[in-house]
């Protein structure tokens, strides 16, 4: 036992000299505080010793994201022990045991770039076991085959970028709570006072507290991120509109100047704003929080253990993506286990109506909103898009029939009207152009599209659960309308990300 104390220990002090000095740090400095958890809600002194161990080997592999086990190397013996539990959290054997094979455990040759989950390995002799020489060293583990496993001494690069990330995240909330103006997401337990001292309210409010958490910052990033597109819209309306005027107006020095100073602050504003990973960081966010949002409804329906999110996250692939694979951190907590407690009839029907009302129907009402509002606006800019190309059309008629003759006419202005023209038809060029720039970069129209495919998929649902009296097929419905709903979100954030990251070139 001293040994492996004094291994944690030493786990937690590489840990914390390579995260900055932020909100985890602070955690494993700490770290002696830490409070056990035998599950959520559960009296463990009300349950038989075999129901409690395995309820107990169940929360282990579930809702760990890193799990350090003191273990001898040898295949598992029974079931629920410290090898049949870190085979099943590597996914070496599934979720089976399956004692006839023995581990096999080779080195890395190469630093893994890799997501999957890591467990760290202290070797340890069972007592009646001989000493051995050259007994292996602690490392970290990673699943390769059907029972066999490579171990690394130091800390893979790819779980401190994960940790550095979800440190990240955790920094942004802690100065983000500095203005408590800025908290403007709702609960989600707002209108459920009676649930508060059920079974699984601490599930619950644990699911709430951290969608509270990712939908804050994933609003404040969104506004940042949107004004610091029109902010480089507005450059490069400016830019375009003063190298206009020098070149039809006036020959001034003064606008070159103009020109090359907003140029110089666009290039410093992008690369110093370009570290910040506002926009990439929205995506993650709102990728977490309507993944809580979904879980949270369907714990509260009872159907948490029909939904495995790390499923859905290497299904759809996003957790690949920088920014993206520390979500594992957050949704590994709130994973179903195999006992959980029932509620009564009364609690589920009551259940029922809130998840009808406060998720199926309140998205509906969301995404048909969405949906007018962005059509109506989509709408006003083809016509406005419309008019300037005809107005562009006109002008530039106007100077091919006329010709040379307009450079002779002045204006009010003393400017000939063909450079006036020719302005006009430039500045509603450039204004047609930045405006469509934008439009691209605000991925509009791609918007639009998940919209509507997310409100049939929630009108589809909101039809079949209006009719449906058989709790197993509202079930179904639920179930299948939380995959959809995540997975169409996965898409949307996996297809925005490839639009401001082009993939690597090749050779």
């Amino acid at each position: 036992m001293p040994r492996l104390i004094e291994t944690v220990a030493g786990l937690l002090r590489e840990l914390r000299e390579r995260l900055p000095n932020t909100e985890m740090r602070l955690m494993l400095d700490a770290h002696c505080d830490v409070a056990v958890e035998v599950g959520r809600g559960l009296d463990p002194f009300g349950m038989p010793v075999d129901e409690l161990s395995a309820h107990v080997a169940d929360v282990m592999v579930h809702r760990s994201s890193l799990l350090v086990v003191l273990w001898d190397g040898e295949a598992s013996t029974q079931a629920d022990d410290t090898a049949d539990m870190l085979l099943r959290f590597l996914e070496v054997v599934g979720e089976r045991r399956d004692a006839g094979l023995a581990p096999e455990i080779a080195s890395m040759e190469h630093d893994p770039d890799v997501t999957e989950r890591l467990a760290y390995w202290v070797p340890a002799r069972r007592r009646r076991s001989p000493a051995t020489a050259g007994s292996p060293q602690p490392g970290f583990l990673l699943a390769v085959g059907d029972h066999i496993m490579e171990s690394q001494t130091t800390l893979p690069s790819s779980l401190q970028h994960r940790l550095a990330d979800f440190d990240e995240f955790n920094r942004d909330f802690a100065l983000f709570c500095k203005d408590p103006r800025l908290l403007r997401s709702e609960s989600l337990l707002r209108n459920l006072q009676e649930e508060k001292e059920a079974n699984d309210a601490p599930l619950l409010r644990y699911i709430d507290a951290q969608y509270v958490k990712a939908d804050s910052l994933a609003v404040h990033m969104q506004w940042r991120s949107d004004r610091l597109f029109s902010l480089f819209g507005i450059m490069t309306f400016t830019m375009g509109l003063a190298y206009l005027i020098y070149d039809k107006v006036t020959e001034s020095r003064l606008l070159l100047l103009v020109y090359m100073l907003i140029l110089f602050v666009s290039l410093c504003a992008y690369y110093a704003f370009q570290s910040r990973r506002w926009f990439g960081k929205h995506l993650a966010y709102r990728a977490l929080a309507e993944t809580l949002r979904v879980r949270f409804y369907l714990a509260l329906a009872g159907l948490d253990r029909r939904m495995h999110t790390g499923d859905l996250l290497e299904l759809s692939g996003i957790y690949r993506f920088r920014g993206f694979s520390w979500l594992r951190f957050v949704l590994d907590s709130i994973e179903p286990v195999a006992a959980e407690t029932n509620c009564t009839d009364d609690q589920f029907r009551q259940r029922a109506r809130f998840v009808d009302q406060e998720w199926v129907d309140n998205q509906y009402q969301y995404f048909v909103r969405k949906v007018a509002t962005m059509e109506k606006g989509s709408r006003r800019v083809k016509r406005l898009k419309r008019l300037m190309f005809i107005a562009i059309l006109i002008d530039i008629s106007a100077m091919f029939v006329f010709g040379e003759t307009l450079h002779h006419v002045d204006t009010l202005t003393g400017l000939p009207v063909k450079n006036v023209l020719t302005f006009c038809s430039g500045f509603l060029a450039v204004v047609l152009g930045v405006w469509e720039l934008r439009h691209n970069k605000m991925a509009t129209r791609e918007l639009l599209w998940q919209y509507r495919s997310q409100l049939s998929q929630f009108a589809w649902a909101r039809k079949q659960l209006h009719r449906i009296t058989n709790q197993v097929r509202r079930a179904d419905v639920l179930s299948e309308l939380g995959e959809a709903s995540l997975m169409e979100i996965y898409l949307w954030a996996i297809h925005r990300y490839h639009r401001e990251h082009s993939p690597p070139a090749g050779p």
